[in-house]
């Protein structure tokens, strides 16, 4: 760790300009300024443990990282269900009238979950029909929430490795991205010390006037992180709309090439006075910045990580062009993304299985303790059959772990001949790939088993249609919407695509097919009885 970090050359001077470790907020046009490789280059130099978080699919991210499962510890209080309602209303809560009144209704029994603030909820618009109006729209928030929430699978624990640690939200809802980033940051300041945290779309994740999920946490942490040597940067597009109270805290700020005039504008107000045209901030090279640290201000070329310091400075007098040092140095790192991708998921895989063979100890042990209980204190015997179903349900696990220990390392060995090409594995029951121009199929499901369900709610009815009325090679939306209308059970493209590409998917109930149209059929491993309900 270092108090001065080197950001690169001043540009014409080739001089080294350096920043003290502080709190930093970063601005620039996607793609064009080079932030990114910018927070890569300060973070490896500082010596910190840092978290990130991909928040858009397809984003350009760090070229190297550790995979972390993301974080999520439930919260429930007034203020945080408010915060969720602000992102979902993009708009204050205060202008839905009778809505703060709603939330404080359904959180003043301290709820532990967001499951219990909406069955609280649905309960309240029987108690108040004359707010009736106002509960029904907030428990239909919630059961958007809710089941997003509930579907992916979280860590209780944050452990970072040295470097960029990046969490990858990409998958998720915009209101469950900002739920795990305020859990990240709240764990980070309470539990952390020497921690960089990066607060992506900072516009959108702290805006002005309205609170966030994020927001609360984020002020405290940048008020008292300082003390524990732990440090927010913001990583934004501009600077119009983010809260100024984060912003206040900035010592660093770092202002890259931007177009639109009142950002333009936005951008010379904080560059202390100095004379800058209008033009400059438009048309500024790729990693050219003016960099407004305490005092001072200078025009930097920031130096990538891995580019020698002679070249930075080349660039920084005119010598050599930025994207020439693009081509040559960092090109190299990203032509194995993919393969390193798939490693760090490859050893996140590892550890999750060290963690099912500690669980497995775990049961083990609870099991013997359980059964230890039941022989020898006489004053359980009501709890008897319940523990013994317990016991029941430890053994059945038991065997079905040493069913699929051995299915998982075949899995592994698999894995390991895929890691130079390796190839996205989006479900759990089956993934086709192509090698050498050859179609692999991987499947995945290590027992057949059996799904129940009926035509009352709209996932039955899709699987209905699905086995009875389409091709089981495959069919399309379209298809299965005009299946669906002529059953007499008419479904919107806004719930029919999220049903198909979100819910059915994840839960191993529909594969998708790589074809164009986009295609889904039923699972060759799983057998699914549905119901028509009179």
């Amino acid at each position: 760790m270092t108090d001065k970090i080197l950001l690169g050359f001043e540009v014409g001077s080739a001089a080294p300009v350096y920043l003290p470790l502080h709190h930093l907020a970063i601005f620039g046009m996607t793609q064009l300024s080079g932030k990114t490789t910018t927070l890569e280059a300060l973070i490896s130099r500082s010596g910190l443990k840092a978290i990130a978080f991909i928040v858009k699919r397809g984003e350009a991210g760090f070229t190297k990282y550790n995979l972390v499962t993301p974080y999520y510890k439930p919260r429930s209080d007034w203020q945080y269900v408010e915060g969720l309602l602000n992102v979902a209303l993009k708009e204050k809560v205060q202008y839905q009238p009778f809505m703060r009144w709603a939330i404080l209704q359904v959180t003043k029994k301290h709820p532990e979950t967001l499951r219990q603030v909406l069955q609280r909820s649905e309960e309240c618009e029987k108690e108040f029909p004359r707010r009736k109006e106002v509960f029904e729209q907030l428990s239909a928030y919630l059961r958007i929430i809710v089941p997003e929430l509930e579907q992916h699978t979280f860590s209780t624990e944050l452990k970072l490795d040295d470097g960029i640690n990046v969490m990858d939200l990409s998958d998720m809802q915009l209101e469950v991205q900002q739920i795990v980033i305020a859990s990240t940051v709240e764990y980070a300041l309470a539990e952390l010390d020497h921690v960089i945290v990066i607060i992506p779309e900072a516009w959108e994740s702290l805006p002005q006037g309205k609170m966030t999920p994020i927001k609360w946490v984020a002020q405290q942490f940048i008020r008292k992180g300082a003390a524990l040597g732990n440090y927010l940067w913001l990583d934004s597009q501009d600077i119009g709309g983010i809260d100024k109270t984060p912003l206040r805290q900035c010592d660093n700020w770092i202002l890259g090439r931007m177009k639109e005039a009142h950002e333009v504008e936005r951008i010379l107000k904080q560059l202390l006075g100095m004379k800058v045209p209008a033009e400059e901030i438009q048309t500024l090279p790729l990693g050219h910045f003016y960099a407004a640290i305490g005092n001072d201000v200078k025009k930097v070329y920031v130096l990538p990580l891995g580019v020698p310091e002679d070249v930075g400075r080349e660039v920084a007098v005119g010598n050599r062009s930025p994207e020439s040092v693009r081509e040559e140095f960092l090109k190299v790192k990203l032509m194995g993304d993919d393969d390193l991708i798939w490693k760090q998921k490859y050893d996140e895989l590892e550890k999750q299985y060290d963690i099912l063979l500690q669980g497995n100890q775990a049961l083990t042990d609870q099991n013997k303790r359980l059964t230890s209980k039941l022989e020898t204190d006489a004053m359980l015997q009501e709890q008897t059959k319940d523990l013994k179903a317990r016991i029941h349900e430890l053994e059945v696990f038991n065997e079905r772990f040493a069913k699929e220990n051995n299915a998982f390392t075949k899995l592994k060995e698999a894995l390991r001949e895929l890691l130079p090409t390796s190839l996205p594995i989006e479900n759990d029951t089956a993934k086709t790939v192509n090698l050498n121009n050859s179609e692999v199929t991987i499947n995945l499901s290590h027992s057949e088993r059996t799904v129940e369900m009926d035509t009352t709610k709209q996932q039955g009815q899709i699987l209905y249609v699905a086995i009875h009325d389409l091709p089981k090679e495959g069919f399309t939306e379209s298809e299965l919407s005009e299946a669906l209308n002529e059953r007499g059970w008419p479904i919107s493209h806004s719930s029919l695509a999220p049903q198909l590409a979100v819910n059915l998917t994840k839960a191993g109930l529909l594969i998708p097919l790589e074809t164009k149209p986009k295609k889904y059929r039923l699972p060759s491993k799983l057998k699914i009885n549905v119901k028509e309900a009179s």
